[in-house]
């Protein structure tokens, strides 16, 4: 081979080398783009940025499976929450913690903490006790509308019927933290309520008058502790019947009838018949008490 040629065919090489490694570099680069997104992140950048998994969890089917739980471990528990987390959440905490065992999801992930608010009857307003609230919702979620509801219905009329708490602890608390400090709980006390409604205000106020006990004392404390394991416990039972025998037989009526109002029968709205327990109409009068209202 000629000097000539051999000097042409090695330029010839190069520029395809130099040709072809543009290429590369360019479809790199636009792989890099694909893959990398553009690669606008930098690694640390791209490490905070969790990859999220598209169907990992498997959505859960309604209503949710239930199995029998162990009535004085679901009170022993949901007691011993209240101390912790109040009424609501104590009585969710103590149906739940079964289930997470013996089921697992959707119980496992069920964020309980989201219940908070019903403490105090709605964080203080004194309206429904939040153990009702937790006790519905679990009813709500493993049993259909019918006899769901019907349930739920029995739950509230029992609360407000019976006297109450039905349940005690196998342990009873013994101390507590008084302004950071350990100290006895003096929580005993001498009589049991009824109190004719599920408002937590009533339910509170007419056992702390029979018990001349104030809000802030132990024996008060203990008492919606012991609600609090109560009405867990009650309803866990409503569930292990219905689920025992396969179905449901009410024992009260629907309380979703309209009902007229003392004196003003013109008047229906959905309520509780006894009115005159909080605003007495021997010292003001139904009419000046519906005239307030309507």
């Amino acid at each position: 081979m000629e000097k000539k040629e051999v000097l042409e065919e090695k330029s010839l090489t190069r520029r395809s080398l130099l040709s072809g490694a543009g290429k590369i570099a360019v479809v790199g680069a636009g792989i890099a783009a694909v893959s990398g997104g553009l690669s606008l992140f930098s690694n640390a950048e791209a490490k905070e940025k969790p990859i999220s998994k598209v169907g990992a969890v498997k959505k859960p089917t309604f209503p949710w499976e239930y199995q029998k739980l162990d009535l004085q471990r679901v009170g022993d528990l949901a007691y011993k929450e209240w101390f912790n987390v109040f009424c609501c959440q104590g009585v969710t905490t103590g149906l739940f913690e079964q289930l997470r065992e013996k089921i697992g999801e959707p119980y496992t992930s069920f964020p309980i903490p989201a219940l908070r608010f019903g403490m105090g009857g709605m964080l203080g307003w004194g309206l429904t006790c939040g153990s009702l609230i937790g006790g519905a919702l679990l009813i709500g979620l493993t049993v259909p509308k019918d006899p769901g509801e019907r349930m739920i219905n029995d739950l509230v009329k029992w609360y407000a019927i019976t006297e109450l708490p039905t349940f005690k602890p196998t342990t009873p608390k013994a101390t507590i933290k008084d302004k950071d400090k350990e100290r006895e709980f003096k929580g005993d006390f001498k009589h049991l309520t009824i109190s004719n409604s599920p408002i937590c205000h009533q339910s509170v106020g007419r056992w702390m008058k029979k018990n001349g006990a104030d809000w802030d004392s132990d024996p008060r404390k203990n008492r919606c502790a012991m609600i609090t394991a109560s009405v867990a416990v009650k309803t866990a039972e409503i569930l292990n019947g219905w689920l025992d025998s396969g179905k449901y037989v009410p024992v009260n009526e629907p309380q979703t009838k309209v009902r007229a109002i003392p004196l003003r029968k013109d008047i229906k709205i959905a309520a509780q018949d006894n009115c005159g327990d909080c605003h007495n109409p021997i010292k003001v009068g139904w009419r000046a008490i519906t005239s307030r209202l309507f």
